[in-house]
């Protein structure tokens, strides 16, 4: 199986994800979400693990996530961690993913690695403004993480937005493509899957 792999970067609350799940099923292709691979941090409390830094390429197990991908590329499946945010630390159980011709790669940290860049026919990077990034961490922190619109608010000025402007934003230079998560969805989503199957051949 000739299979090809896709990196999809871009800020917190950027649109990325939704790209992603888009793209993975016009592609009918298995996505690998850089999230699921926070390290662990098992061996602290749960006070002391609300402390790290999670905005950090440090905080992913990169090593992990690569073994994978050469695993699935290699057409076998994989047993990928499965993140609970509400504990700041991996579920007891992984997701099973099996081998597709396409892999989609999606996170903050999809375009840090040169390792991992290296490993992709193509890579995107969604740019959005500031200010709709953190409304949409705001709204998506509080429905679906269960925090508190100040701590959300804290954390976004004082640890996210700085982190995004250190390691997240220029990864952009690596993408092959740049495309806008604030514009009229199925236009950016258009533009994201034409320079796809521009990069190679895909089946739809």
């Amino acid at each position: 199986m000739s299979i090809r792999v896709i990196g999809i970067a871009g800020g917190t609350g950027s649109g990325k994800t939704t790209i992603a799940n888009a793209l993975a099923e016009r592609l009918d292709a298995a996505v690998l979400r850089v999230d699921d691979y926070y390290r662990p941090f098992d061996h602290l409390t749960f006070e002391e693990r609300e402390q790290i830094n999670f905005d950090a390429p440090e905080s992913i197990d990169h090593i992990l996530l690569m073994e994978h991908l050469h695993q699935l590329m290699n057409g076998q499946q994989i047993e990928k961690p499965h993140y609970d945010f509400s504990r700041h630390t991996r579920a007891v159980f992984g997701d099973v993913v099996h081998p597709k011709p396409v892999i989609v790669v999606e996170g903050l940290f999809a375009l840090h690695w040169a390792e991992i860049n290296a490993l992709y026919q193509t890579s995107i990077f969604v740019e959005t403004p500031k200010e709709t990034r953190f409304a949409r961490r705001l709204k998506r922190d509080i429905e679906e993480r269960g925090r508190d619109e100040a701590d959300v608010t804290f954390r976004f000025h004082s640890h996210v937005n700085p982190m995004h402007e250190i390691y997240v934003q220029p990864t952009s230079l690596r993408a092959d493509l740049v495309v806008y998560g604030h514009y009229e969805f199925e236009l950016t989503l258009n533009d994201a899957l034409s320079h796809v199957c521009e990069s190679g051949p895909v089946v739809l």
